[in-house]
């Protein structure tokens, strides 16, 4: 027994001095070393780990970049950029791909989707999706986004109604309806009627842990092999959602393809079709689009519903903008039915107000790293060693000094030709990302948020229920987890 005790001490003790002795390593040792941050950022992973699973990650990293500048160590092996040329240097550089620890193992032996780390397989996804994100295919489905926002303003305008000319709504809620339901129109060729039925399909439940399930993988995959155990004790509800999610696609993807009328729609499935059908064979079975809509439907979805949250609390939260974004609208369209996807591209002042709420509160505000390979490369003018895990995230960059005038103030000013801040370095500013892998839905993202800041800002007169702070105080777990926004709805000029 005193022999098998012995050997377990032994063990510890042994453990105890290797993890001594990587973190003395790791501190004064490491290719690293010389770059500034925190001793304690630097000394482990579990920093990192801990400040991701906090849902302060985002407030962690500008704290670090306050302290130290540009470019910060935040693990052993990672360095956080936010000066403008970093974009280019990192997500313009093909030697720089995107690294597979957040993505899991898994991806390596099974490279399936759009957001794949083998660059073969993102290529042959992105082109076959390219088609139902180009200008023709928003123009031909413009009359769903149309119709999808024209209800949920309907819905806003019953309650008003059946409030006597006052409702109080939880308009953040709303915006998941509407975006969830676009979609699924764009998937599926069927809406979830969520915006129709006043509440939320299991798809935006789910949803809402989406975000926490990716950083909670992305945390747990740098500690191998320990990964491969704490797997096995994820929680058996969250496994049976994943389960459940990928069921609903699958079902929904077989009645989307059995949708005759559907056939030469240039919709998410229609367009990889009509890849497949210009190649001549299946480039992407039905296992990757399966895939893909996995994604798709998520990320889309969230982050437009974030973006346009954002910008809601900041309008609120801003009186003077706010009355001149409604000046544009009101003076341009003089009913509802002139606000279109194409009309609403031509508010400038609507569109500035846009790019700040993304500038102050990006969707997409911190994201995975890419993995310097070859034997280093240059970043922001200084060398980096092979191995290295580097990014650019959007919160800390978006609101450093060193980038924006009064980064902390709401001011789309800044946006418009005559800036009042002709210092701003607008090439920092990057909130559909940049290079090969830059955003396919952007084009559908601005005719969503375009449409439906117009309409809402068009039809109602609206009015913060209460105090509040700013937006970003709000948790990221790769999404936002977002509080209910109350917002007071009366018809305009009631």
């Amino acid at each position: 027994m005193s022999h098998v005790l012995s050997i377990i001490v032994l063990g510890v003790v042994a453990t105890v001095f290797l993890v001594f002795c990587k973190v003395v390593y790791n501190i004064y040792f490491h290719p690293l070393r010389h770059y500034p941050g925190s001793k304690l950022w630097a000394a482990t992973r579990l920093t990192w780990a801990s400040a991701m699973q906090s849902g302060h990650y985002h407030h962690k990293l500008h704290e670090l970049h306050t302290k130290y500048g540009p470019i910060v160590r935040i693990a052993p092996n990672e360095l956080s950029f936010v000066s403008p040329d970093a974009w280019k240097d990192i997500y313009g550089n093909r030697n720089i791909p995107k690294n597979n620890v957040w993505t899991s193992q898994e991806e390596e032996h099974h490279p399936i989707s759009i957001v794949s780390t083998d660059e073969a397989t993102h290529l042959r996804n992105r082109r076959a999706l390219t088609g139902a994100f180009t200008e023709h295919a928003i123009a031909e489905h413009a009359y769903i986004l149309e119709d999808l926002v024209g209800l949920m303003v309907q819905k806003f305008g019953e309650a008003v109604a059946h409030g006597q000319g006052c409702a109080v709504l939880d308009t953040s809620n709303w915006l998941n309806f509407l975006t969830f339901d676009i979609s699924g129109a764009f998937a599926f060729g069927e809406s979830f009627h969520s915006v129709a039925n006043g509440r939320a399909h299991p798809w935006v439940e789910i949803s809402c842990n989406f975000g926490k399930g990716v950083g909670l993988m992305a945390s747990i995959n740098f500690f191998h092999p320990l990964n491969k155990l704490m797997k096995l004790a994820m929680p058996k509800n969250v496994m049976e959602k994943m389960k459940y999610h990928k069921r609903l696609v699958h079902e929904s993807l077989m009645q989307r393809l059995a949708m005759e009328n559907k056939t030469k729609a240039l919709d998410y499935v229609g367009s990889v079709m009509a890849y497949n059908e210009e190649k001549g064979e299946v480039k992407i079975p039905k296992e990757e689009i399966e895939a893909n809509l996995n994604i798709l439907i998520f990320t889309g979805s969230e982050t437009t519903s974030t973006a346009m949250a954002a910008i809601i609390h900041q309008l609120l939260n801003s009186p003077a903008v706010l009355e001149r974004a409604q000046k544009e609208i009101r003076s341009t369209f003089d009913n509802e039915d002139q606000i279109t996807v194409s009309s609403t591209a031509k508010l400038d002042y609507l569109s500035a107000v846009i790019l700040e709420g993304m500038r102050m509160s990006p969707p997409a505000a911190v994201g995975p790293p890419r993995v310097v390979e070859r034997e280093g490369e240059m970043i922001s003018g200084q060398y980096v060693p092979r191995g290295t895990l580097v990014a650019v995230n959007q919160y800390p960059t978006f609101r450093s000094a060193s980038n924006f005038t009064h980064p902390d103030s709401f001011i789309p000013e800044r946006f418009l030709p005559k800036s009042p801040f002709s210092s701003d370095r607008l090439d920092a500013f990057e909130p559909f990302l940049l290079g090969r892998h830059k955003c396919i839905g952007q084009r559908l993202a601005w005719a969503v948020l375009r449409l439906t800041l117009s309409k809402i800002l068009f039809t109602f007169d609206t009015k913060a229920v209460e105090e509040r702070g700013e937006f970003s105080d709000q948790k990221i777990y790769i999404f936002w987890e977002k509080k209910p926004l109350m917002v007071e709805l009366r018809l305009s000029g009631s």
